[in-house]
C-alpha cells in the first residue's frame, strides 16, 4: 500500500533555487509567516511545537515572523522561554470555548481573552519582549473613516464600505485601514517593501503587549473592538487579518531567503476580504515555501474538513462532538510534524517539492 504524505510542500520559483543550493535549514528563512483563521491552526499546532521547540532556536541570526489574529496568539505563545508548554496552553484553552446559544461581542471577546491570558505567561512578558531570535511583528489593521465609529451599525456601513472598495482593487482597501506591525526588537524588521498601505511601525511594552494580541484577534463586528493601544496611534485596532491573511507579504531582496508559511489550507490568500475571491492571486509567490496538509487526507476528518469558526455554530450545544472532530485535526498535526521532522533528517525536502 502506497503511504500518502501528511502534507504538501510548494514553493516559488525562486525559492526552488534558494533549496536546491541550501537546503532546507533554519538559517535558510528570511521571513516567517503564521496565518489568521481561527482554529483552523490546530491543524499545524504539533508543527509549532517542532518549530519552536526544536528546529528553529538552532538559527544563527534573528528570524522576523509575521503573525495576524491567530497568528498572532501563535507567534505570542513561541516566544516564551518553553514555547512548547505555551503552545500547549493556548491549544487547550482554544478547546476550552464555550459560548450560549446566542453569544454577544462582550462574552466573544471574554473568551478570546481568556485564551490570550491562559497563554501568556506573565513571568516571560520580558522574554517575550526581548527575544533572542524571534522577531515578533503582531499585525493589526487601524480603522478609518466609518469603519472608525464607536457606533457598531456605523462601523458595520464602514466596513461594507471596504468589501465593496476591495472588490474592485485591493489597494483601495487602504481607504479604509491602516497596517500596525508591533515589533519586540530595539529596530523593527525593515525587510518589507512598502504597498498600497500606510505602515505605523510600534515597539512592544509591557503595557501593550496583551492589548496589541488581542486587538491582532478582534474579528470585525462580531468582538468588542479595541482603542487607543499604547504607544500606538490611536483609534479603533481590530484583526490585522483584514489586511494581512495568510502572510502574502511582499520582501525585500536582501536579506535573501525563504518566506516560510506554515499552513492550514492550499491557497494563500492576501487579505480576508479576498477569501471568496477566486480570482484574487497570492502576489508575492518567488520566495514562499508553503507547508499545508494533503487535502486526501483532509477529506477524510469528521465533516471532511479542517476546525473552523463555523463549528461554533454547527455543534451549539455538542461541544464533545466538536472537541472530538478537533481532536481528529490535531492528530493529523502530529502526523505532519513527525513527517517534516523525518523528511529534514533524511534531506529529501526536493523530493516534495511542488510548484507553488
Amino acid at each position: 500500500m502506497t503511504h500518502e504524505p501528511a502534507f504538501v510542500l510548494r514553493a516559488g520559483a525562486q525559492a526552488r533555487q534558494l533549496l536546491e543550493q541550501q537546503g532546507l535549514t533554519p538559517d535558510s528563512l528570511a521571513a516567517l509567516g503564521a496565518p489568521a483563521g481561527g482554529p483552523k491552526f490546530l491543524v499545524i499546532a504539533a508543527l509549532d511545537r517542532f518549530l519552536f521547540g526544536d528546529w528553529l532556536p538552532q538559527r544563527r541570526s534573528p528570524l522576523p515572523a509575521f503573525g495576524a489574529s491567530v497568528g498572532a496568539f501563535r507567534l505570542v505563545a513561541a516566544a516564551h522561554r518553553d514555547p512548547v508548554a505555551a503552545i500547549d496552553r493556548l491549544v487547550a484553552a482554544y478547546c476550552a470555548q464555550h459560548y450560549r446559544e446566542r453569544p454577544d461581542a462582550a462574552e466573544i471577546t471574554r473568551q478570546v481573552r481568556g485564551i490570550l491570558d491562559a497563554t501568556l505567561n506573565h513571568d516571560d512578558i520580558e522574554h517575550v519582549l526581548a527575544h533572542p531570535w524571534l522577531q515578533l511583528n503582531l499585525i493589526t489593521a487601524r480603522c478609518l473613516g466609518l469603519a472608525a465609529s464607536h457606533q457598531p451599525a456605523v462601523q458595520a456601513i464602514g466596513f461594507a464600505l471596504a468589501f465593496v472598495n476591495n472588490l474592485c482593487h485591493r489597494r483601495r482597501l487602504s481607504a479604509s485601514f491602516e497596517r500596525c506591525l508591533f515589533h519586540n526588537q530595539q529596530r523593527p524588521a525593515d525587510i518589507l517593501l512598502p504597498d498600497s498601505f500606510r505602515n505605523h511601525v510600534i515597539r512592544l511594552t509591557p503595557d501593550n503587549l496583551a492589548t496589541a494580541t488581542l486587538a491582532s484577534g478582534s474579528i470585525p463586528l462580531m468582538m468588542q473592538t479595541v482603542r487607543d493601544i499604547p504607544a500606538a496611534p490611536l483609534g479603533a485596532h481590530i484583526d490585522g487579518g483584514l489586511i494581512d491573511y495568510h502572510m502574502d507579504l511582499p520582501l525585500r531582496e536582501s536579506p535573501s531567503g525563504l518566506l516560510f508559511i506554515p499552513h492550514y489550507e492550499q491557497r494563500v490568500v492576501p487579505g480576508w476580504l479576498d477569501k471568496g475571491l477566486r480570482h484574487r492571486r497570492t502576489r508575492h509567490v518567488e520566495r514562499m515555501l508553503v507547508l499545508s496538509p494533503n487535502p486526501a487526507l483532509v477529506a477524510r476528518l469528521p465533516g471532511g474538513k479542517i476546525p473552523c469558526r463555523k463549528d461554533f455554530s454547527g455543534y451549539k450545544g455538542r461541544d464533545s462532538e466538536r472537541l472530538q472532530a478537533w481532536q481528529a485535526a490535531l492528530s493529523l498535526g502530529e502526523r505532519i510534524a513527525d513527517e517534516f521532522r523525518d523528511m529534514l533528517a533524511r534531506g529529501d525536502v526536493m523530493t516534495r517539492l511542488q510548484p507553488l
